[in-house]
């Protein structure tokens, strides 16, 4: 194995990982425990990388079978399967206007049939402050329910959009193209995590519209009081990123959000890969 060092990063979630280097092939007890890693930790920090975008994705490839993203504007021009975020970004198929993708805590994909299991941010250019990105252990958020409110959420569903009326910050347009890909879904809003077979929230506020079936009032009412519990303090991860750092994280089992409160002036330049997932249950 190789000289891998394992560091715990948060209280509620989070582990970083030094000592390697992602250019190299990793033998197969190393790529073991970077898995179990981050399994045990939900978010996986792996320091001091330099890489290629044809190396990122091959690397990434240890980790499941990276996909393709729906935006095609923000498609790599030499490697599709990663998607460009930058400080830079517009909203090239709405207004224009700049975008700061995922300022509002959310889950990926999870407006898809089958959203995406793991994602992958290369932080390629990082500003020298600010641009954190946060965490929440969705595991814990379950655990700590009332028994009684956790046998009443066991059944419910929820519809998840692409562009939710309870959106907390906007989202890119899509093409028509791209928005025939992606019809409103119904996901459960207790999920079992097909790995380690643990239960989890499974939320995402910028993109759920309503439980189903319930009348409007008493769903929102419902989200909000979950979204206030899942989003305290003692459940978050806060991520103040290095040049280098490739952060993976499960959305099977968290929620995540992106600060945009780094100077005008910096410049912030990740690269994104997400790998295939399944069906919630």
């Amino acid at each position: 194995m190789a000289a891998l060092t394992l560091t715990q990063l948060g209280a509620a979630l989070g582990v970083a990982a030094d000592g390697i280097d992602l250019n190299r092939a990793l033998d197969g007890e190393t790529q073991a425990a970077l898995r179990r890693a981050l399994l045990d930790g939900l978010v996986l920090c792996i320091r001091g990388q330099s890489l290629t975008p044809q190396s990122y994705l091959a690397a990434m490839r240890g980790f499941g079978e990276p996909i393709t993203q729906v935006r095609q504007a923000s498609r790599h021009p030499e490697v599709p399967e990663i998607m460009i975020l930058s400080s830079e970004d517009r909203d090239d198929a709405g207004d224009g206007k700049r975008l700061v993708v995922g300022a509002h805590w959310h889950s990926d994909d999870s407006y898809k049939a089958i959203p995406c299991s793991l994602t992958m941010l290369y932080g390629v250019e990082v500003p020298a402050s600010g641009g954190d990105t946060q965490f929440v252990n969705m595991y814990a958020v379950y655990d700590d329910l009332p028994a009684e409110t956790q046998r009443r959420l066991a059944p419910l569903r929820v519809v998840h959009k692409y562009d939710s009326s309870r959106k907390g910050t906007r989202v890119a347009a899509l093409r028509p193209e791209e928005a025939k890909e992606v019809p409103d879904v119904v996901h459960p809003l207790v999920r079992t995590h097909p790995e380690t077979g643990r239960k989890a929230l499974y939320m995402n506020p910028n993109r759920m519209e309503a439980v189903a079936g319930a009348e409007r009032g008493a769903s929102d009412a419902l989200l909000d009081a979950l979204i206030r519990h899942a989003t305290q303090q003692k459940y978050q991860y806060r991520h103040k990123w290095r040049r280098g750092d490739i952060l993976i994280w499960d959305n099977r089992c968290t929620m995540h959000k992106a600060n945009a409160d780094y100077p005008k002036a910096a410049r912030r330049l990740m690269h994104r890969i997400i790998v295939a997932g399944t069906v919630p249950a």
